[in-house]
C-alpha cells in the first residue's frame, strides 16, 4: 500500500471515511460479489485503514489497522455488539449458540461452557485427535491421490463427535456428516444472500439436514442426561455446566451449543489443516524441517498434549497457515452508538468489518507477507498484537481456540510423520463464504517419506 493511502486520518474533525463510489441502490454490491477479497484489498490499498463501502442496503465500514481492531474487539468492546447480518444468516442453524448470541444470554452461556475447555480436558481430547488422525493416515496408500479438504473434514468431524459424545456413533456419525453437508450448502454463493423462505433446492436441503441433526442431537442429549456425572466428554460437561446462579442449560440450549461446536469447530479446523498441508507440500524446505522436528521429538509415537508444547516448528507451520489463509477471513461488529474511529464517524447500527485477510498480509507488520515462511514465528518480531487475530479477540474470542490449535498441531504432526503429501493442483484459490474455502478440490498425492 502507498504511504499516502496508509496515513491515518486526523483525530480532529468528524467525517465519513473515504471509499469507492457506488451505483444507485446497489452501491458496491456488484464489485463485492464479483470478488470479495479483491474488493477489500483494493479498498485498503486505495483508501487506507478506515474505508466506507455501501454494499447494497448494508452501510459498512472496513477497519484494518491493528490498534483500531483492538479497540473494537477489546478496549471498547462494550460499544459494539455482534453484527446482525451475520447473526441472521447463522441463527437458523446455530439457534442461540455462542457464535451468534449476544448480551446476557451469551455471557451466561460463556460462563457455563468455560470449564469444558480446561487444559486437563483438552489433554484427554488430544488422545482422540491423534487416534483419529492416525486411523485416517493408516488407510492411505503410497501413490494414492486424496482430496485433502474432504479428508480433513472427515477427520475433524470424527474428532469432535468422539470428544463431544465420548463414543463412536456408528451409522449416526455418517448421518451427521451428510446432514452437515446439506446445511452448509445453504451458505454457498448466491444461496447465502437469499431468505430462508425462498423455495430453492439449497433451502429445502438445509431444512431437511437441520431436522436430521436436531433428531440425532436431541436423542443423544436424552441418552446422556442420567449418566452425565459418570462420563468425561463434552456433552456431559455441557449438561452439568452451571452459571453463577447454579442453573443448568435447557435441552434446547445444549442443542444450540452442540450444533455450534460440531459445525463451526470441525469446518474451521479442517480448513486450517487443508491449507497447512498444501503449503507444506509446496515448500520442500519447510517439509524437511517439519519432519526433522517430528522425528526428533516423537519418533514412532503419536503426539500427546505434552508433545505439542515441544513441537515449536509444527506450531509455527500452523500459525503461518492461519496467517495466510485464516478460515475466519473477517470479523463483523455493530456500534451500539455513534463512534469515532481514527478521526472518522461511524454511525450506530452500521456494520464494521475487521478483515483478518488484510491485517494478516499487511507489509507494515509482515516481511514478504505473501510468502509462506513459518520461521517468522520463531523470531521475536515486534508487531502489533492485532496484526494477527485468527480467533477474534477480546471477551468474544473463540472459546475453543485452544482445542482447535492443539487439534491442528496434533493432526498435522500425525500425518506429516507418516507421509509426504504432494499437491496435484497448480495454484490454491479461495473464496470467502461464511468461512474461507478452497475454490477447487485440494488434491494431493500420498508419497513415502
Amino acid at each position: 500500500m502507498s504511504t499516502e493511502a496508509r496515513q491515518r486520518g486526523p483525530e480532529a474533525g468528524i467525517r465519513r471515511p473515504p471509499g469507492p463510489d457506488g451505483l444507485p441502490v446497489i452501491g458496491n454490491l456488484h464489485r463485492f460479489l464479483r470478488g470479495q477479497l479483491t474488493f477489500i484489498e483494493t479498498c485498503a490499498r486505495e483508501y487506507g485503514d478506515v474505508v466506507y463501502t455501501n454494499v447494497g442496503p448494508i452501510e459498512s465500514y472496513m477497519v484494518a489497522h491493528p490498534e483500531q481492531i483492538e479497540r473494537v474487539l477489546v478496549t471498547e468492546d462494550d460499544r459494539f455488539r455482534k453484527a446482525e447480518m451475520g447473526q441472521g444468516r447463522l441463527k437458523p442453524l446455530f439457534g442461540d449458540g455462542l457464535v451468534v448470541s449476544d448480551g446476557e444470554h451469551w455471557r451466561r452461556q460463556r460462563t457455563r461452557m468455560q470449564p469444558a475447555f480446561r487444559p486437563d480436558r483438552i489433554a484427554t481430547y488430544a488422545e482422540i485427535m491423534a487416534e483419529q488422525a492416525a486411523a485416517a493416515a493408516t488407510a492411505w496408500s503410497p501413490g494414492e491421490t486424496i482430496r485433502v479438504d474432504e479428508e480433513m473434514r472427515r477427520i475433524t468431524l470424527s474428532i469432535l463427535v468422539r470428544s463431544l459424545f465420548g463414543t463412536d456413533l456408528g451409522d449416526r456419525e455418517a448421518e451427521i456428516r451428510e446432514a452437515f453437508e446439506m446445511v452448509m450448502a445453504r451458505f454457498e454463493g448466491v444461496n447465502m444472500w437469499l431468505p430462508g423462505w425462498v423455495p430453492t433446492p439449497a433451502n429445502w436441503r438445509f431444512r431437511r439436514g437441520r431436522k436430521r441433526i436436531d433428531e440425532i442431537v436431541f436423542d443423544l442429549i436424552d441418552e446422556r442426561r442420567d449418566e452425565a456425572e459418570t462420563r468425561d466428554d463434552l456433552l456431559s460437561a455441557l449438561l452439568l455446566a452451571e452459571d453463577e446462579r447454579g442453573e443448568r442449560m435447557s435441552d434446547e440450549a445444549v442443542r444450540d451449543e452442540v450444533v455450534t461446536l460440531l459445525a463451526a469447530g470441525h469446518d474451521t479446523t479442517a480448513l486450517a489443516l487443508t491449507y497447512a498441508l498444501y503449503l507444506v507440500g509446496t515448500s520442500p524446505d519447510v517439509g524437511r524441517k517439519l519432519r526433522a522436528e517430528l522425528d526428533a521429538k516423537l519418533g514412532e509415537q503419536v503426539p500427546t498434549l505434552s508433545d505439542v508444547t515441544e513441537l515449536e516448528y509444527a506450531e509455527a507451520v500452523v500459525s503461518e497457515a492461519l496467517r495466510l489463509y485464516p478460515p475466519t477471513h473477517a470479523t463483523a461488529r455493530e456500534p451500539v452508538e455513534d463512534v469515532t474511529v481514527d478521526g472518522y464517524r461511524i454511525p450506530a447500527d452500521s456494520t464494521v468489518f475487521l478483515p483478518q485477510w488484510i491485517a494478516h498480509r499487511d507489509e507494515r507488520w509482515w516481511t514478504d507477507p505473501e510468502t509462506f515462511r513459518p520461521d517468522r514465528w520463531l523470531d521475536d518480531a515486534n508487531r502489533p498484537e492485532y496484526a494477527y487475530f485468527p480467533f477474534g479477540g477480546g471477551p468474544r474470542h473463540c472459546l475453543g481456540h485452544r482445542f482447535a490449535t492443539v487439534e491442528a498441531q496434533v493432526v498435522l504432526a500425525t500425518i506429516a510423520s507418516r507421509w509426504r503429501l504432494d499437491p496435484e493442483i497448480d495454484d490454491l484459490s479461495v473464496r470467502p463464504v461464511i468461512t474461507l474455502r478452497p475454490t477447487e478440490p485440494v488434491a494431493m498425492t500420498v508419497r513415502e517419506r
